[in-house]
């Protein structure tokens, strides 16, 4: 007999199930699962990285801060030479440190702004730029102070050279060119001369694109040529206004080499690696001519003749039929695959996409083709070689983001030409890093050179660190190794009967012939070198525990949380004895499993997808210069829009309008891709589901609306008619029909597979064309996993089976596509699929049939379905499965009657982090030569919603108000407008053009007094939903009203509830409740070290004297009872699944605004269905009562045991009672 442990792995939950096999079948030990939170957060059916949120907000504080700090640096400056009222260094070190701000009176009124005098910074930079001030008088120098003050709060955007082709034409680019050409219209030459003039007609100016060198620079350096400021005073304000720190470096995000641990990843865009990867694709070239007995590898004469063609510079990728092509002549040679007969035959497919050196090739163009040269040109070659001035060259490009400094830099160290340096900096990188470091690449450079094959390579590449130094240092014998090595490793050929026979192994007992010590062999690389876990040894106890599966080879999120999970499942498996390390592991990893035909045939697809991209690439170049006259290099998205146009023939589905070219490429673009099944209504992200779409169609009428909703889906299903997608869909099935019979009336296997091939090949473009039809058909989105998740479970599966390995024998995978067939085999599709999304329980399920399929199983189905075929033609009778033990249909449905679900939902708000103790910006280290570190005070969740509320107070009460734009509102904020007059004035216009016209900006102006100019943009309305908000802190400048002195803000979440219970005079028993918001519960952590003066987070007692009965937080599992919970203990497991529960929410609820309860709201511990499908039923629980998924209470009617003070509920899903 023998246990087997099946796994179902997802991106958030974990079914497992223990069956034991003997030699009648097999029967079920235990079984569970365990609930988790994906590694990324998701909304509204959309996904992003889990910390997003937390490190979006920290990167906006660190804005602010850096922001803060380049203010104060310069008022030091402007204090220093009297350009500002004065301030101390006490003053501004309070600023920087505890963000005081200086209220002394003289330096407030020199920031405010008066129009009644015309005292604003707009007019202070224009008189700047127009007129020499007197810099006598206090007043001139002030106003100057303020002008350069006014340039550091918003000094442009500044443009990256790493990121053109993002930002470089995009929105901002554009947002910039329109305002400079704005600006000569008006006959303006410096922004702060546009700016007065739009401030003084009262125009918006805070929503233009601007330039840091363009505007803001050069409006400063008109500023100081005006006023004639010395040169130590322009240096001490260009550094203070323009001083931008270098973006932190990302090496320490960059992976390890494969080989050799400690150093980082080489960038695939160095040329010593595009010679790396071009060495090792053409030594892998086997070629097989009329006078070769077998495929040969290239002669280095051939080798050289095909070189060029990796060094086109317009030629990045280019198909293996070229090097054919080249070597063979045209018309004479066969690929792999290609069934013609030719003189030449090469062992790679005419399709293979080839890799060029792009980098390399674009440093040809610019030194004239030999980069030999570049030594005799370079300031700073000194004695360096002629691959260390490569390098350095290279690494100038990688590192410079600026592309002025870079073109300076071509023309001093380098002698370029204004026309070559200009060629030189636009060189663009491409991104991503191999799997080897530039050091390993080096080594086996020299070998790949010789001819080497990478494998070959790999094993000499570190040759000098295994030989003794007299061998390495003799170069005929080192040599004769070196050959002697590859040819072992060219001949292996492992032996099946021998584990222990490998690579290795060979060449140690040949290098022991040669008489050479083997003793450090260790020290060779190996081609299949991987990122492995270490092997887990016995703990104090003699038991096996998987260790940490922390490595630099998982990155996804959603892997490395299931990982730990994992390790913690079977770890307390492992101590409770349920299994050990003789347990075989069934685990499934992918969900779906292509033959060899379907595989071809999707290479084929794939291969003409991305010739057809490179071809669109081609045309889009071409065509934009046609139409705009500029130049443009096209993204993946360009592409995607161009197919997705001309399959539209230049139409729009929804408008019918015609598209031209430059209406979606380009800066300023009319159209964008939409997905015609919306992703918030649970539409996929495929390709399939995109369409190119206008966007304020878009934006304004489809929204997240199916096109069925839509008032004119006759008409855009008449277009799509027109189109003839029905007529292509029709002919794909047909021509699949024909494919198909076929296949059946094939008379040989070579002919039946290429039937069946194009068969598969057909039904992909058929699911294409057809998945496009039904999206602009569907009248509701099938609830399905996201595309991403899909691939995330293969992730997990596959580092899973590595992880287990450290301490398991027997390891197993088994495919998807063969779980679900043994569920229909068995019995058990139809209770899947009726709780597949529905119940956790499902989860289960298929790791019992995970669990159950083993060799014996395997043959048996491909017996079955070989019966089932016959059956079909009615040449037997149906055939009969048979189940892992007689029962088990039946066994395996009753599972959710007893299931307990653990669910694991981390507790993260008091993790504080730790950071680095720094003491004038520099780390502190102690005496072991180690950092120090200190607390932290991160808040690892949010702790109040992000809209600040103004108060007013209305009839003695106060309200609590909200400024939104127009464009913002919605029919219902109409009536809650605070001003009367403006709520007047809005509704006349929506009454006149309606509303989505009257609140939009950009189609008609609400005026509030159109004969002075002032319009209304934005409106203040009532929040009737916020009545208790945060008062978060004091406002810098107090208003003489004490409600106006705060920043409101509405609570975000609730930490956690606590319930006291005790019993009144009467001998009632009386409760009573604290709730605990994020913000309190972070500020209590943050000074929970000083426990005199945060003893608690809740007292042990509350205002009656009433004990602390328990603390309920967000996950905390319960378990009701109806009387007393000493009924508990006479209950079955299937009483007490019926009890289990987890608390997802909690509230105050107020009657009257004289009473308060806490509301409680709690979710069936087997429930998957999301919140919005379910519907909350309220009242306490009772005994024998029909299931409700999610149950509502109030603190009052809190009758449960609660998860660590009553019970645990281990991973494992047993509960143990601490009465």
């Amino acid at each position: 007999m023998a246990k087997i442990l099946g796994l179902d792995l997802g991106t958030s939950s974990i079914g497992w199930a223990i069956v034991e096999q003997h030699d009648s079948g097999y029967s079920l030990l235990e079984k569970g699962v365990d609930i988790f939170q994906e590694g990324v957060a998701r909304v509204k059916n959309n996904e992003k990285p889990a910390v997003q949120d937390r490190t979006d907000a920290r990167a906006l504080r660190r804005h602010y801060f850096r922001r803060r700090l380049r203010k104060i640096e310069l008022l030091r400056v402007l204090v220093r030479h009297d350009l500002c009222p004065p301030l101390t260094d006490a003053q501004l070190d309070a600023l920087r440190s505890r963000k005081i701000y200086p209220l002394t009176e003289e330096f407030l009124r020199w920031q405010r702004t008066d129009d009644n005098t015309d005292r604003n910074p707009y007019r202070d930079r224009y008189r700047a730029l127009t007129e020499t001030l007197d810099l006598t008088a206090r007043s001139d120098r002030h106003a100057l102070g303020r002008a350069l003050y006014h340039l550091a709060q918003r000094r442009g955007f500044l443009s990256n050279r790493k990121q053109a082709g993002e930002e470089e034409e995009g929105t901002v680019k554009e947002g910039i060119r329109d305002l400079t050409a704005d600006m000569a219209d008006a006959g303006c030459t410096y922004l702060g001369e546009y700016f007065y003039r739009l401030y003084r007609q009262k125009e918006k100016i805070r929503k233009h694109y601007t330039s840091r060198n363009a505007h803001y620079l050069a409006e400063f350096r008109a500023i100081c040529e005006k006023q004639h400021l010395p040169e130590e005073w322009q240096q001490a304000l260009h550094r203070a206004i323009f001083f931008q720190r270098p973006l932190k470096s990302q090496k320490g995000s960059v992976g390890k080499c494969t080989f050799e641990k400690g150093k980082s990843r080489c960038p695939v865009s160095h040329p010593h690696f595009e010679e790396f990867r071009m060495l090792c694709f053409v030594n892998d070239i086997r070629v097989q001519t009329p006078a070769d007995a077998e495929p040969r590898p290239l002669t280095q004469s051939e080798a050289e003749a095909i070189r060029p063609l990796f060094l086109r510079k317009s030629k990045p990728h280019f198909d293996f039929e070229e090097i054919a092509r080249k070597i063979a002549g045209k018309g004479k040679y066969a690929c792999k695959d290609d069934r013609n007969e030719a003189p030449c035959r090469f062992n790679f497919s005419a399709a293979t996409n080839v890799s060029g050196c792009p980098v390399t090739a674009a440093l040809l163009f610019v030194f004239g083709g030999d980069l030999r040269t570049i030594r005799s040109r370079y300031t700073l070659a000194g004695d360096k070689s002629d691959e260390q001035v490569v390098n350095d060259i290279w690494h100038v490009l990688f590192a410079f983001d600026d592309e002025e400094l870079l073109l300076d830099w071509g023309r001093e160290k380098l002698g370029l030409s204004p026309e070559d340096a200009q060629s030189f900096a636009a060189i663009r990188l491409p991104q991503g890093y191999a799997s080897l470091s530039l050091n390993v690449i080096d080594k086996m450079l020299p070998h790949l050179r010789a001819g080497y094959r990478y494998d070959e390579a790999v094993f000499l590449a570190n040759l000098k660190a295994v030989l003794p130094p007299a061998v390495w240092n003799d170069r005929g014998r080192r040599e004769h190794i070196e050959q002697g090595i590859a040819e072992v490793v060219r001949n292996y050929e492992r032996n099946p009967y021998d584990k222990s026979d490998t690579k290795e192994r060979r060449i140690a007992e040949w290098l022991q012939d040669q008489g050479i010590d083997t003793a450090r062999c260790d020290r060779f690389y190996h081609p299949s070198m991987i990122e492995a876990y270490t092997q887990a040894r016995p703990d104090k106890k003699g038991l096996m525990q998987l260790g940490s599966p922390r490595t630099a080879a998982v990155r996804n999120p959603m892997a490395m949380r299931a990982l730990f999970r994992l390790r913690d499942l079977l770890n307390q498996l492992l101590r409770e004895g349920k299994i050990d390390r003789t347990t075989k592991i069934n685990i499934e990893f992918a969900r779906g499993l292509n033959d060899a035909n379907r595989r071809r045939a999707i290479g084929q697809y794939q291969r003409e997808r991305e010739a057809e991209n490179r071809a669109y690439a081609e045309e889009i170049r071409k065509e934009f210069a046609a139409a705009t006259g500029g130049r443009i290099e096209p993204t993946d998205d360009d592409i995607l829009k161009y197919r997705l146009w001309k399959e539209q023939k230049n139409i729009c589905l929804y408008t019918s309008k015609q598209i031209g070219l430059s209406d979606f490429i380009g800066s300023d673009t009319r159209y964008d891709i939409e997905h015609t099944a919306p992703r918030s209504r649970g539409g996929d992200d495929s390709q399939m589901n995109k369409t190119l779409c206008e966007k304020q169609f878009n934006r304004d009428i489809k929204r997240a609306k199916l096109p069925t909703e839509l008032t004119n889906h006759q008409e855009i299903m008449a277009r799509i008619e027109a189109l003839g997608w029905p007529e292509k869909i029709a002919g794909l099935q047909r021509q699949i029909e024909g494919q198909r019979r076929r296949s059946k009336n094939a008379t040989t296997k070579a002919e039946r597979d290429s039937a069946i091939q194009r068969r598969h090949y057909l039904q992909m473009h058929l699911d294409y064309w057809r998945g496009k039809y039904e999206r602009f058909t569907m009248i509701e989105v099938p609830e399905d996993f996201s595309n991403r998740q899909g691939v995330d479970i293969g992730i997990i599966g596959r580092y899973a089976r590595l992880y287990l390995k450290t301490v398991f024998e027997r390891i197993y995978t088994v495919k998807g596509a063969t779980t679900s067939a043994f569920r229909k085999m068995w019995g058990l599709q139809e209770e899947y699929t009726a709780k597949e999304r529905v119940n956790h329980v499902h989860h289960c399920i298929d790791a019992i049939t995970i669990a159950c399929i083993g060799r014996s199983e395997y043959e048996r189905w491909a017996q079955f379905a070989g019966d089932e075929e016959r059956y079909l033609r009615g040449e037997a009778a149906r055939p009969r499965f048979e189940k892992p033990w007689p029962t088990f249909t039946r066994d395996v449905m009753a599972v959710a009657d007893e299931l307990l679900v653990a669910h694991h939902t981390p507790d993260n708000l008091p993790r504080q982090s730790r950071k680095k103790l720094r003491v004038r910006g520099k780390i502190q280290y102690g005496n072991d030569g180690k950092a120090l570190y200190m607390q932290g005070d991160t808040a690892r969740g949010p702790l109040h919603q992000q809209t600040f509320y103004g108060a007013i107070k209305r009839d003695d009460q106060i309200r609590y108000v909200v400024r939104k734009p127009l464009d913002q509102l919605q029919p219902s904020d109409i009536e809650k407008i605070v001003d009367e007059a403006v709520k007047a004035r809005m509704r006349e216009a929506i009454a006149a053009y309606g509303f989505k016209e009257a609140t939009d900006p950009m189609k008609h102006t609400v005026w509030m007094n159109e004969a002075k100019g002032i319009p209304i943009r934005k409106v203040r309305i009532y929040t009737p939903s916020v009545t208790s908000p945060i008062h978060l802190k004091k406002h810098r400048d107090l208003s003489v009203r004490k409600y106006k002195q705060d920043y409101h803000v509405a609570n975000d979440s609730n930490y956690c509830m606590a319930i006291y219970e005790g019993t009144d005079a009467k001998g009632k028993t009386k409760r009573s409740f604290r709730l605990v918001n994020n913000l309190e519960a972070a500020r209590y952590f943050k000074a929970s070290t000083d426990r005199t003066a945060c003893p608690d987070l809740v007292p042990s007692s509350d205002k009656n004297g009433y004990p602390l009965k328990c603390i309920l937080k967000t996950g905390t599992m319960v378990l009701f009872y109806e009387n007393s919970p000493e009924e508990l203990d006479e209950c079955t497991p299937n009483e007490l699944a019926k009890r289990l529960y987890k608390v997802t929410g909690m509230s105050m609820l107020a009657l009257q605004q004289k009473y308060y309860f806490g509301s409680l709201i709690f979710k069936h511990h087997q429930e998957a269905r999301p919140a919005g499908e379910l519907k909350i039923k309220s009242g306490v629980w009772k005994i024998g009562e029909d299931y409700r998924p999610v149950i509502s209470i109030l603190h009052t009617q809190f009758n449960a045991c609660v998860e660590h003070d009553d019970f645990d509920l281990t991973v494992t899903g047993e509960i143990k009672f601490k009465r």
